[in-house]
C-alpha cells in the first residue's frame, strides 16, 4: 500500500507474530477507492431486472434485463438457463403510459413481447424468430399482456392509440389481439387509463383497473371485472355487464388486482389513508352479489405496494387460491408478508431486502420477485410455502462473485432516519450513507465528511436503499451520501404524500436543506461542503434550490431536469397531464405568478451555486432545449456551469456509457469546487 496519504499507521501486537493492520487517515473525499466510473457502469450489466415473468402453465421463470451495453435494449431471459430468447436485434420495451413496463408474457412456453422500435406485437416459438401478431401502425403501443387460458390465440392487451398525439386526445383502450389473424379488435373503453388486463384462471371472467383525468393511479383508480365468453367462431370475446369491485375517482386508490381463484381476486385499495389488502368474492357466478372486503381485521399504516409508474409494478401474488404473497413499505424499506386471504391470519416473512419488486405468483405454491438488499447484489427470489405451511425464501440466481472493483467489504449500508424539521416539526424521511472504506481511519481530527444530498424524481416517488454503487463511488472515497424522501414522497400513506400538493419547489427545497443542517448538527456531515444531485423531478429541485436557497450548497447536478413550469407543461405526456397542476396549486391560469415564481428559468440572476446539467438529448419528458436554455443564460451571467448533453439518451440513462461520463465528470466537478483530490 502507497502511504501517499500523510495518514498514520496503527499497529497491533498480538502473541506470537506481530500483525500490522494498516489504516490511514486522510481527508474525507481524498481516499482512494477501487470502486471505479468504469465498474460501476460496468457493473449494471450483471443485474438490470425490469421485470420478471411467470409462465402461468408451466411455472417456469423468465426476466427482463436492460443491457446498457447493448445500447440499452431489454432481452427476455430465461432463468433456468440465463439464456436470451431472441437475438440483439430486439428490444422488449413499450412506452404505452410513456415509462412503459408489462412489456412481455411468456405462457406454456411462447413469448409475447412488444417491440420498441416499431411498436408491434410479436410471438416467438422457441428457437423460432419472433413474428408480428399486430398490424404495422406505429401510431398504436400495446403493453400488459393477458392470454385467455384455453384460447391462447386470444391476448387482452392495454393499446394506446397516438393517431392524434396530444394528450388529452391519445386514446388508450383494452383491445383484443388474436395471434392466429393479427386483427386488433377494441374491447374496453371509455376510461382514460387501462392497466393489469386479467382473466380469472378459467378463463369466464375478467378483471382490470382504470383511472381517470386528472388522478394518476395512486391517487385514484377502480377495479372492474366482467364474465366472458367466447365467440363462436372462437375469434373473438363477447364483454357482459361490468361489475364495480373497487375504488372511487378523485378519492379512492384500488390498484393491482389479480386472481387468487376464479371466485376470489385480490388487490390493494387505500380508503384507509395507507394502500392496504382487500379482496373481492362472489358465488354461483354471480358477479352481481360480489363483495369487496379488507383482508385485515383492521387497517395498518403501511403501503402495502409502490406507485405504478411502470405497469409491471407488481407488489403482490398468489401462491395458492387461498394464500397471498404481499409486499409492503415500513420506514422506507420493504417487508414481506403471506396472507390467508380469507380469515385474514398473515405471517411476515423475514428477508435478507430492502426493497422488493416485480411479484409474480403462480398459484401453484411459489411466488417470484426481485430481491435488493442493502449489502449486495439483486437476486431473484422465490418463496414457497414448506408442508407445515412455512414460508421458505430462496435465491434462484447464481451465486455472485465479487468484483476487485467492486468490493463487498466497501460497502457502507444505509441507516433510516425519521426526521423533525424546522419551524412546523414536519416530518422527514432519510437513508444516511456514512463515508467508508476499511483502508481508511475516518478523517482529519475534527473534520466533518463533505456530502452528496440525493433529492428523488417523480416527485410522487422514494428512494430505495437498496445497493446502489452509484452511491458507494462516493462513500468509498469519503463522502457522505443522504437520499432525502422529503414529503410528498410515496411509501408514506396518502397524507404525507399530499403534504407536497401545492408546494412543489418549495417543500422539496426546505426538505433537503433543512436535513442537511440536521446531519451538520448530529456531526454527521460538513454542510459547508454539501452538493446536490436529482433526477427529472429531483433536478428540478436542484435548479430550484440554485435560485431559492443560492448559497445554501456547494454546487448541484441536475440531470434532465425542469427549468420552465409552464413549458414542461404543455409537453408533458399523458400519464402526467395533470401533473403541474396539482403540484402548483392550479392552473397556470389561476395561479400565473406561482408558476413563474416556480420557474428557475425566471430566476437565473439569483443563482450563485455552481452547476453540472446532465440531459438526454431525445428525452420526451424534459426536453433538452430546456436544459441548453438554462445553461445559455447561466453563462451569459457568468456563473461557472457545464452542460454535457448525451446523445440517443432520453428520460434517463439506458447506456453504460452515459452512467460513466455522469460519475466521472459529477466527481471532477465537485472536486474542483470543494478544493478535493481524487479521480474516477
Amino acid at each position: 500500500m502507497r502511504n501517499n496519504h500523510n495518514g498514520k499507521k496503527a499497529v497491533s501486537n498480538v502473541r506470537g507474530p506481530i500483525l500490522v493492520a494498516v489504516k490511514w487517515r486522510a481527508p474525507y473525499g481524498n481516499w482512494v477507492s477501487p470502486i471505479t466510473a468504469e465498474a460501476v457502469a460496468s457493473q449494471s450489466l450483471s443485474g438490470g431486472i425490469e421485470d420478471v415473468i411467470v409462465d402461468p402453465v408451466t411455472s417456469r421463470v423468465y426476466f427482463a434485463q436492460k443491457r446498457p451495453e447493448e445500447g440499452g435494449r431489454s432481452a427476455i431471459v430465461d432463468a433456468n438457463t440465463w439464456q436470451d430468447l431472441f437475438d440483439g436485434s430486439w428490444d422488449a420495451r413499450t412506452q404505452v403510459h410513456e415509462y412503459g413496463g408489462a412489456a412481455a408474457v411468456v405462457v406454456e412456453d411462447v413469448l409475447y413481447f412488444s417491440n420498441i422500435s416499431d411498436h408491434r406485437v410479436y410471438k416467438c416459438m422457441a428457437g423460432q424468430k419472433p413474428q408480428p401478431i399486430t398490424p404495422h401502425n406505429p401510431m398504436q403501443r400495446f403493453a400488459d399482456f393477458a392470454v385467455h387460458p384455453e384460447y391462447p390465440e386470444l391476448i387482452v392487451s392495454v393499446m394506446e392509440d397516438h393517431t392524434n398525439p396530444h394528450p388529452r386526445n391519445v386514446r388508450t383502450s383494452l383491445v383484443l389481439i388474436n395471434s392466429a389473424t393479427s386483427n386488433v379488435l377494441q374491447l374496453i373503453q371509455g376510461a382514460d387509463f387501462y392497466a393489469c388486463p386479467r382473466f380469472s384462471p378459467n378463463g369466464k371472467y375478467l378483471l382490470w383497473q382504470q383511472w381517470f383525468f386528472p388522478d394518476m393511479p395512486f391517487q385514484s383508480s377502480e377495479i372492474k371485472v366482467t364474465f366472458v365468453t367466447i365467440s363462436r367462431n372462437f375469434s373473438s370475446l363477447e364483454i357482459g355487464s361490468i361489475v364495480h369491485v373497487a375504488g372511487k375517482p378523485e378519492a379512492v386508490s384500488a390498484q393491482d388486482p389479480n386472481w387468487a381463484s376464479d371466485n376470489c381476486l385480490f388487490f390493494t385499495s387505500d380508503i384507509s389513508g395507507f394502500q392496504n389488502p382487500w379482496k373481492f368474492t362472489f358465488e354461483n357466478a354471480n358477479l352481481l352479489d360480489g363483495r369487496a372486503s379488507p383482508i385485515l381485521l383492521e387497517p395498518i399504516e403501511e403501503e402495502f405496494g409502490l406507485p405504478q409508474w411502470w405497469l409491471s409494478r407488481h407488489s403482490s401474488g398468489a401462491i395458492s387460491s387461498t394464500s397471498v404473497v404481499f409486499m409492503a413499505m415500513r420506514d422506507g424499506h420493504s417487508v414481506l408478508y403471506v396472507f390467508h386471504i380469507h380469515n385474514g391470519s398473515w405471517v411476515e416473512v423475514k428477508t435478507p431486502y430492502v426493497q422488493i419488486e416485480w411479484i409474480h405468483g403462480d398459484r401453484k405454491g411459489k411466488a417470484v420477485m426481485l430481491g435488493l438488499a442493502a449489502d449486495s447484489d439483486e437476486v431473484l427470489a422465490q418463496l414457497t410455502l414448506s408442508a407445515q405451511g412455512q414460508p421458505q425464501l430462496t435465491s434462484l440466481s447464481p451465486p455472485s462473485q465479487e468484483s476487485e472493483s467492486l468490493p463487498l467489504s466497501f460497502i457502507s449500508p444505509g441507516e433510516y432516519h425519521k426526521l423533525s424539521l424546522p419551524p412546523d416539526s414536519r416530518t422527514c424521511h432519510i437513508t444516511y450513507y456514512a463515508p467508508k472504506n476499511p483502508n481508511y481511519d475516518g478523517g482529519l481530527p475534527d473534520e466533518k465528511p463533505p456530502i452528496a444530498v440525493n433529492i428523488h424524481g417523480g416527485p410522487w416517488y422514494m428512494e430505495s436503499a437498496h445497493l446502489n454503487w452509484t452511491k458507494q463511488f462516493y462513500t468509498s472515497r469519503g463522502w457522505a451520501v443522504v437520499d432525502v424522501n422529503y414529503g410528498g414522497s410515496t411509501g408514506f400513506g396518502r397524507a404525507f404524500r399530499e403534504t407536497l400538493v401545492g408546494k412543489w419547489g418549495v417543500l422539496d427545497i426546505q426538505d433537503a436543506y433543512q436535513t442537511v443542517i440536521k446531519l451538520d448538527a448530529l456531526g454527521l456531515a460538513d454542510a459547508s461542503r454539501a452538493v446536490v444531485y436529482g433526477g427529472s423531478a429531483g433536478g428540478y429541485s436542484v435548479l430550484q434550490i440554485a435560485t431559492m436557497l443560492p448559497r445554501a450548497f456547494a454546487a448541484g447536478s441536475p440531470h434532465y431536469g425542469i427549468g420552465d413550469m409552464r413549458k414542461l407543461d404543455e409537453i408533458l405526456h399523458k400519464f402526467e397531464y395533470y401533473l403541474c397542476d396539482r403540484l402548483m396549486g392550479g392552473t397556470y391560469e389561476e395561479c400565473e405568478e406561482v408558476w413563474k415564481e416556480r420557474s428557475p428559468i425566471f430566476h437565473v440572476d439569483k443563482v450563485e451555486m455552481p452547476m453540472l446539467i446532465l440531459q438526454g438529448t431525445e428525452d420526451t419528458v424534459i426536453p433538452a432545449n430546456q436544459m441548453v436554455e438554462v445553461e445559455k443564460t447561466l453563462k451569459a451571467k457568468g456563473c461557472k456551469v457545464e452542460l454535457i448533453l448525451f446523445e440517443g439518451e432520453g428520460h434517463g440513462w439506458r447506456k453504460a456509457s452515459s452512467l460513466r461520463t455522469e460519475l466521472t465528470q459529477s466527481l471532477a466537478f465537485f472536486n474542483e469546487v470543494l478544493g478535493l483530490q481524487n479521480t474516477a
